[in-house]
């Protein structure tokens, strides 16, 4: 974790649940700590309902404080992070080892929190559960049990204050001019006219109060959501029935594949808007409301594909008759393979790798024809590149491959225009002076 720590983010880190710093969490991840933690004094373990295939969706709870407060995450299956953060919360609290919540605040609050609502999509490593749902478009319809089970929960405990935790994407970008959003906040609309009712004001409130604390740590890193109405979705629906519910979307940090400066940011927040829920009268005051709205609106936006993972910028093409810029993305979060995102004027994208090609133009290479078996070892396969061969035509069978690298089979695009396409794993060379300077490997430019 090499961002500047606070002595606060720095123990919050330390002392995290162990072996939860994975790609995806799943149900045999976190039962026995569920049912660790439901030994404890002074929490509450409660089976709110089933999976479509059967699996049992817990509820822990804790405290018995007049306001009532629900976490949920993991409402789509292959977004864990949170799911990692409410754990430690609770580990924190039942281990006593947070500095930052009011120490009256299980007389204040009663906090409930599931930690993983959809176990099926957990263990498929899905967005949706097993019926191939999205349960958080079925807020209406409760056609998913998942979806049923969360619905029931609200009806029964009434809860003043609600969480709804996810990740996001990798290519957020926290403002015009910002890094990656590593966190991202949004008090949902209940209607298409955007209405701030009490509920939606309080929820506004309170993320700019975290968003404040957060972007102390995180300059530049913590943005909001625009936020259509979206009359499906759990978050617009409980905010109309007078919840005030917030939406926090975990994100990319540099060089932190699973997360773990989001996980810790989410603990950070969180702890922070339950410390702030134990002492409402501070923030709750008319003048007070009016002034974190208005703060409120001024977060950043988060924008939308403003990222990628390599920028390549005024590359040459066609005998460097012209220049462009190339942006290239990984298929999916965890994924391999890397494609070219988008050509043309870019001078709005931020790369998370950024590459000047002026000077240099693009080659796309020559086929190796395979016509015996042959042997690629990471050394074998970059002498193939730097003798110009990008692809490979033939018999890939006859490829055995022990390198680190992906093997492209007859790109047959490439042949005639000797140019790149959207969509398509970025290969071949930058030259320069008609030398062979740097090879396109996964998504990467190699030096020769």
């Amino acid at each position: 974790m090499d961002i500047l720590l606070s002595n606060e983010l720095s123990s919050l880190y330390e002392n995290r649940v162990a072996n939860l710093d994975k790609q995806q969490l799943m149900p045999e991840h976190i039962d026995a700590i569920i049912d660790d933690f439901a030994s404890c004094d002074g929490v509450t373990k409660t089976i709110i309902g089933q999976s479509f295939c059967g699996l049992p969706i817990s509820c822990l709870s804790l405290g018995d404080g007049p306001k009532k407060v629900l976490l949920w995450t993991q409402m789509h299956g292959d977004e864990s992070t949170a799911t990692a953060a409410v754990l430690d919360i609770i580990h924190l609290i039942t281990a006593k080892l947070s500095t930052s919540l009011n120490a009256n605040w299980h007389n204040l609050l009663t906090i409930h929190i599931i930690p993983m609502l959809n176990p099926d999509g957990a263990s498929a490593g899905t967005r949706e559960n097993a019926q191939g749902i999205d349960i958080n478009r079925d807020a209406l319809a409760l056609q998913t049990p998942e979806g049923k089970a969360l619905n029931a929960v609200v009806e029964r405990i009434h809860p003043d204050f609600a969480f709804n935790l996810h990740d996001q994407k990798d290519y957020f970008r926290c403002g015009a001019h910002g890094k990656s959003s590593t966190l991202a906040f949004l008090a949902p609309a209940f209607d298409s006219q955007k209405t701030i009712n009490h509920a939606r004001r309080n929820a506004m409130a309170l993320t700019a109060l975290m968003q404040v604390n957060a972007n102390a740590l995180l300059p530049a890193g913590i943005a909001r959501y625009d936020g259509e109405f979206s009359a499906r979705s759990f978050g617009d629906q409980f905010t109309g029935r007078g919840i005030s519910t917030i939406l926090i979307e975990s994100g990319h940090y540099p060089n932190d594949r699973y997360r773990q400066v989001a996980r810790t940011m989410n603990v950070f927040v969180l702890l922070h808007a339950l410390n702030m829920l134990c002492e409402e009268s501070y923030w709750t005051t008319d003048e007070k409301l009016t002034e974190l709205e208005i703060k409120y609106w001024q977060i950043p936006e988060n924008k939308e594909n403003k990222l990628c993972d390599l920028l390549i910028k005024d590359l040459g093409f066609a005998g460097n008759s012209y220049t462009t810029d190339i942006a290239m993305r990984k298929q999916s979060r965890f994924s391999s393979l890397t494609l070219v995102a988008d050509i043309g004027d870019l001078h709005q994208q931020h790369g998370l790798n950024t590459v000047q090609g002026l000077g240099y133009t693009y080659d796309p290479g020559q086929s190796y024809l395979l016509n015996e078996e042959l042997y690629l070892s990471n050394e074998s396969y970059i002498e193939l590149l730097k003798k110009g061969f990008s692809h490979f035509v033939g018999n890939i069978n006859l490829i055995k491959n022990h390198s680190d690298y992906t093997i492209i089979e007859n790109p047959k695009y490439w042949h005639d225009d000797k140019k790149m396409m959207k969509g398509v794993t970025p290969a071949g060379f930058l030259c320069k002076e008609g030398e062979r300077k740097f090879a396109f490997v996964m998504g990467e430019i190699l030096p020769l």
